[in-house]
């Protein structure tokens, strides 16, 4: 491999790993399935640390609970969860329930081209949503088995961005079920995409040109 071929690799393993950090610093456990270290039956008067049953999560008020398997954590403070009777999760192992004056919140990167916000729910009657501290409009897509599967369009200049995602019940009684919060791009690249994509390209063909020429030149 001569050095112009180096140089050209070493380029292009750049620009990947510049694309990989553009995209770091996601979200994480919007499904709520990434408890740990929790009693593997659980019943009354146990506790366990708020942050094994929400991870990256920051809870608001004392009343968030997840559900857990056939019983969920409940009463749940910044510091504490405890174990109650419950019901069945969304989805998966666990979901998250807002009750009157709960709320949870996590800041990361707003996934480039992200268009709108779909979550599931039982319910939204008191349930409050925003992104960057803008309420999101939403409305229900389409009904799941025990669930309705809601979508926020994402308001413009978000996408690509550190912002703060807030879900709360601001209501004074009732309660919803959360779960599979996910941010939903557009189909079309942004144009700093593009740009990497099109540099890309262009380094591959001259990467290609370039063996192409020594190969001609070893020949006898």
């Amino acid at each position: 491999m001569n050095n112009a071929v180096k140089r050209i690799t070493v380029t292009l393993a750049i620009v990947a790993v510049l694309s990989v950090s553009a995209q770091g610093q996601n979200f994480s456990n919007l499904n709520f399935e990434s408890a740990y270290d929790l009693p593997a039956n659980p019943s009354n008067g146990v506790y366990i640390p708020a942050a094994n049953a929400f991870p990256d999560w920051a809870l608001g008020g004392s009343e968030v609970s997840v559900f857990y398997e056939s019983n969920f954590l409940g009463d749940a403070g910044v510091s504490a969860v405890q174990l109650e009777g419950g019901a069945l999760a969304l989805d998966g192992d666990f979901s998250l329930r807002l009750n009157d004056g709960g709320s949870i919140s996590q800041t990361g990167l707003v996934p480039a081209n992200a268009e709108s916000l779909d979550f599931e729910a039982t319910s939204t009657l008191n349930l409050d949503v925003t992104l960057g501290g803008q309420r999101l409009s939403y409305s229900a897509l389409y009904d799941g088995p025990n669930y309705i599967e809601y979508g926020a369009n994402i308001a413009t200049g978000l996408d690509g961005q550190m912002e703060e995602l807030t879900f709360s019940n601001l209501g004074l009684d009732g309660s919803t079920l959360l779960d599979n919060i996910q941010f939903s791009p557009s189909a079309t690249p942004e144009p700093g995409e593009m740009a990497l994509i099109g540099l890309g390209a262009v380094l591959f063909y001259m990467s290609i040109h370039m063996r192409q020429r020594r190969k001609q030149r070893l020949r006898p």
